[in-house]
């Protein structure tokens, strides 16, 4: 009886083995989900909404996105990470930290199966076109002296992507982050649309959200936050340029998938989007609106979220005061 059974075992993980194989081959067999955690017409929403034509281009399936900005995102890192790892229901993953680091949700690194990063753009620091303050020292210089006195907006989830290296920026220049007024956003696309009507004074997202705004004399951007000048355009200062010390940081984004992905599985997703983004037609939309290219494959992409993880925790307990 025991041998029978070992050989019956053996021959059902088989057959399991066998039908988990079938299953990644034939994926997808019907539209595979991409939720966006950010509303409609930012950043987020424009290079996901690149990257589903790609990848319907080649695999035959609609990939719909679904916009789901609610509580600064967290309803749509939920709704992904608590669907069922079949590959039909996948996410962007972006800095995400700081959701759990200050209580507001419980995600971990191990919340997800980060499959592959496809791109990552420095934050800038946008005013409107007729602000008083022209260029990033006079205007830190006024947060300093009145850091409550300004509404500025994080473009989304504050203590995140945006806002972190500016205010670790304005920490290093001597100003009381404590008393920052700094305002959620539901995606970048809503916070320029406050900025031009006057209720925020400053903006922090990167420099191709504001590419339309910008080219109706609605936004200047004053300085950008990376190491060098950005294509986009060239005339922004770096943080460096401006004022004689250098501080960079930004966003990225890639895709993800609830925790418990087969391996074959998220193999065959991660071979996908490494085609998609090579593409004439991704590469070109993505480089006429200043978006970077910046591929991590599913090893490494899993090694830097455990890294965003550690990085701001470091962050934050440095800006609390701890």
């Amino acid at each position: 009886m025991n041998k029978l059974f070992a050989t019956a075992f053996a021959a059902s993980a088989l057959l399991g083995s066998v039908s988990t194989i079938a299953m990644a081959q034939e994926w997808p067999q019907r539209p595979v989900q991409l939720v966006v955690v950010a509303g409609a017409g930012g950043g987020s929403d424009y290079t996901f909404r690149l990257l589903a034509a790609e990848l319907e281009a080649a695999l035959g399936q609609p990939f719909p996105v679904v916009n789901q900005a609610q509580a600064s995102g967290i309803v749509g890192y939920t709704a992904y990470t608590s669907a069922a790892p079949d590959g039909y229901t996948l996410g962007q993953l972006s800095p995400i930290a700081q959701f759990t680091l200050l209580g507001q949700a419980d995600f971990q690194p191990e919340s997800f199966t980060a499959i592959a990063q496809f791109n990552a753009d420095p934050s800038a620091i946008h005013v409107s076109a007729d602000s008083e303050y022209q260029d990033l020292g006079a205007l830190i210089e006024a947060i300093k002296a009145d850091p409550a006195g300004f509404n500025i907006s994080c473009g989304g989830t504050c203590n995140a992507s945006w806002d972190i290296p500016f205010v670790s920026m304005l920490l290093g220049e001597g100003v009381d982050v404590s008393q920052l007024n700094l305002i959620p956003a539901q995606g970048s696309a809503s916070a320029l649309q406050e900025l031009a009507s006057g209720g925020i004074d400053i903006v922090l997202c990167s420099m191709p959200e504001v590419t339309a705004l910008k080219d109706a004399g609605v936004v200047k951007t004053i300085a950008v936050m990376s190491e060098q000048r950005v294509a986009i355009d060239e005339e922004v200062p770096t943080v460096a340029e401006a004022i004689g010390t250098s501080y960079v940081g930004g966003t990225w984004r890639g895709i993800a998938g609830p925790a418990g992905m087969d391996p074959a599985l998220v193999a065959q997703i991660e071979a996908a989007i490494a085609d998609a983004i090579e593409q004439e037609r991704f590469v070109t939309g993505m480089q006429d609106r200043g978006f970077g290219i910046s591929y991590l494959n599913h090893e490494d992409f899993t090694a830097f979220l455990a890294d965003h993880f550690r990085e701001t925790d470091t962050v934050l307990k440095a800006l609390s005061g701890n």
